[in-house]
């Protein structure tokens, strides 16, 4: 690497290079399910310029309240420059509220600015640090509209920069002092930010199917098939757009501050772009098969929405709503088999998800006992409410496995469907011991935080569920 002259001062730039993600992108989508009237109120400002706009969006989303995922190794490089003697600086497009919070959260830089009356951008920035820094400055930037301003420089840094962006900047004939590359957005990445590994929720469409005893109808069994891809595009549309309107709760949180979009991988215009084709996609395919299937799909859609906009927010209603989500995969199900209506299923299938849910949340709540996190308020939730959390999914569960009772009795009384239904109550005797192993792990905080996730790759819960299987495959 390039020496640095001591006297020259470091210029850091804030969006995709300090950060790596865009601050107005980030307040945009705060705005989305925040505060929508706010966010159509700064793009009316856009007709007099955009540094107007940023600065009416500033004004509507509370800044201080947004956390951005950091490039930590330039934030490691900047402090050895700063032990280095060297002054740091952090010059911005965004507005100059963002850039000053950032600047007063990382304590590193002696000065920070940001778009204001101009915007701090290509030119106009290059103009203002010449200024300010007439003997030189080295440049930490990312974009073409940051060749402007390393023309002027006397070094440069390259952080995150494309590699269309570093060919033109190395072009300059200045030194190239230090390069920070991005994370490679690959193939898992889209993987992960689709949550595929919670697709296996979905297969709850075909319980339906299973319960009827009509899988030996090749077109209803395609019609399944189909709807269960639907059902996929909204649930992954849903996960992306959750995560989009989560993103400052999960980036305090101690595993989803690594998803996709909390971690900065994937940018946030992309992930709602992806989202809006799966769903369009899904909803307009789900039409065509089905339209009563199609109206529960939306309906799942809006209660998703719901959820995301606010209502998670809101103690035990958003594990009520999480169990509803659930059943709702079930009640897609039903209406696919027109002529079974299963209501004990959908009373156990509510009681038993709220369940998981409130085992999820339960783990949270032992762990953030334990080591603190900032995550577990915004849910609305303190750590005193362990002992409720404990007693409600307990006994949700216990009410879920007394309906499965219930109709597996009814099953034996009735003689139809099952040459051996006696069996059938061995299901929920093993089904008992997965639950209550769940909320023994979930009151230890020895559990990943989804179990419905947990029990894919635990081969305890593999096993038990081979037997469940076993059971009633026997007992037809």
């Amino acid at each position: 690497m390039s020496s640095i002259d001591a006297r020259i001062p470091v210029v850091v730039d804030l969006d995709l290079t300090l950060i790596l993600t865009n601050s107005l992108h980030e307040m945009a989508a705060a705005a989305i399910f925040r505060k929508p009237a706010a966010l159509l109120r700064s793009l009316w400002k856009l007709r007099t310029g955009r540094q107007y706009m940023k600065a009416a969006l500033a004004s509507e989303i509370e800044v201080e309240e947004l956390i951005f995922p950091y490039r930590e190794d330039l934030i490691e490089w900047l402090r050895e420059k700063a032990a280095e003697g060297h002054t740091i600086h952090l010059c911005s497009a965004a507005h100059k509220s963002v850039a000053e919070d950032v600047a007063k959260r990382l304590g590193i830089f002696a000065s920070a600015v940001g778009s204001d009356v101009i915007n701090l951008k290509g030119l106009e920035k290059s103009l203002y640090l010449q200024e300010k820094f007439p003997d030189g400055f080295i440049y930490v930037g990312d974009s073409s509209s940051d060749i402007q301003v390393w023309q002027s420089s006397a070094g440069i840094v390259l952080a995150g920069a494309p590699d269309a962006v570093a060919d033109r900047a190395r072009a300059l004939g200045k030194p190239i002092l230090k390069e920070f590359r991005n994370s490679r957005f690959d193939f898992a990445t889209l993987i992960t930010a689709l949550r595929v590994h919670h697709w296996s929720k979905n297969v709850l469409i075909f319980v339906p199917l299973v319960l009827s005893h009509q899988w030996n109808t090749p077109g209803l069994v395609v019609e399944f098939f189909l709807a269960f891809l639907c059902l996929l595009g909204v649930t992954s549309g849903t996960y992306l757009l959750n995560d989009v309107a989560d993103l400052s709760a999960d980036r305090q949180h101690w595993s989803k501050k690594n998803r996709p979009l909390a971690s900065g991988r994937l940018r946030i215009e992309v992930g709602i772009a992806l989202a809006c084709f799966l769903l369009t996609a899904s909803l307009l395919g789900a039409i065509a098969l089905d339209p009563v299937f199609a109206a529960v799909l939306a309906g799942y859609l809006v209660l998703t929405g719901a959820y995301s906009a606010g209502l998670k927010r809101i103690p035990l209603l958003d594990l009520l709503l999480i169990g509803v989500l659930f059943t709702t995969r079930i009640v897609m199900g039903t209406v696919l088999v027109a002529d079974t209506h299963p209501a004990w299923l959908l009373v156990f299938s509510v009681f038993f998800f709220f369940s998981l849910a409130v085992a999820k949340r339960h783990t949270e709540i032992v762990r953030s006992s334990k080591a603190g996190g900032g995550s577990l308020s915004s849910r609305g939730y303190v750590v005193e409410d362990a002992p409720l959390t404990l007693a409600l999914g307990t006994g949700s569960a216990v009410v879920s496995l007394v309906v499965m009772m219930l109709f597996i009795i009814e099953s034996m009384a009735s003689g139809t469907f099952y040459s051996h239904p006696e069996l059938l109550g061995g299901i929920p005797l093993l089904l008992s011991i997965w639950v209550g192993r769940i909320w023994l792990l979930s009151h230890r905080g020895a559990m990943a935080d989804d179990p419905v996730n947990f029990a894919i790759h635990d081969r305890t819960s593999i096993g038990l569920g081979v037997g469940i299987a076993l059971l009633f495959v026997a007992a037809l």
